[in-house]
């Protein structure tokens, strides 16, 4: 039993000792006061406007693979056919407004930018709202091609294959604008 105590006593004293050693403590103190302190530079603005406007093109191996439709069908087919006209549309309005896109994403940026420097956001609603009324053309034509495809597509896929690819267009952060009821 004596030599259990005498043990344990020379295991606590060796752990004490080791812990508050001074030459450990002063070394670890300028180990710390040479590792250089890195300031973090602001990312700079980068404005996504397709995200912002919903502009999607689609994958259709990626689709058809969430969506659970087979491509060699002929319900795949048709699927195939809807979402690459789609995607050609959609190409083709971002290319016709491609000026209007960058000069807008241009201004929002250089307001991030301007704005940080200075600390200065009172002009955000101004550039907001001038932003908005840029894009609503765009936006309105992207939401009446989002209605027709979703008309389409829903007419071409099953229930549970329709629900699926609702699903994936979230994940995706697309919203289709509700079906009007005539």
């Amino acid at each position: 039993m004596k030599k259990y105590i005498i043990l344990l006593f020379l295991f606590t004293s060796l752990v004490v000792h080791s812990q508050f050693n001074p030459r450990n403590g002063r070394n670890n103190q300028r180990q710390r006061q040479q590792i250089p302190q890195t300031t973090q530079k602001t990312p700079e603005p980068n404005f996504q406007i397709e995200k912002y406007l919903g502009i999607i093109v689609y994958d259709l191996k990626k689709v058809s693979k969430k969506s659970s439709v087979k491509l060699s069908s002929d319900e795949g087919k048709q699927f195939s056919k809807v979402l690459t006209k789609y995607n050609k549309d959609i190409k083709d309005i971002t290319r016709i407004n491609s000026f209007l896109l960058r000069s807008t994403k241009e201004m929002v940026e250089s307001f991030q930018k301007k704005s940080r420097k200075t600390g200065d956001f009172s002009n955000q609603p101004k550039i907001q709202k001038k932003m908005v009324e840029n894009l609503k053309p765009i936006s309105d034509t992207l939401k009446e091609e989002d209605r027709k495809l979703n008309t389409l597509i829903k007419n071409i896929l099953s229930e549970k294959q329709y629900k699926k690819w609702l699903k994936y267009n979230k994940k995706m952060s697309k919203i289709f604008p509700k079906e009007k009821i005539e």
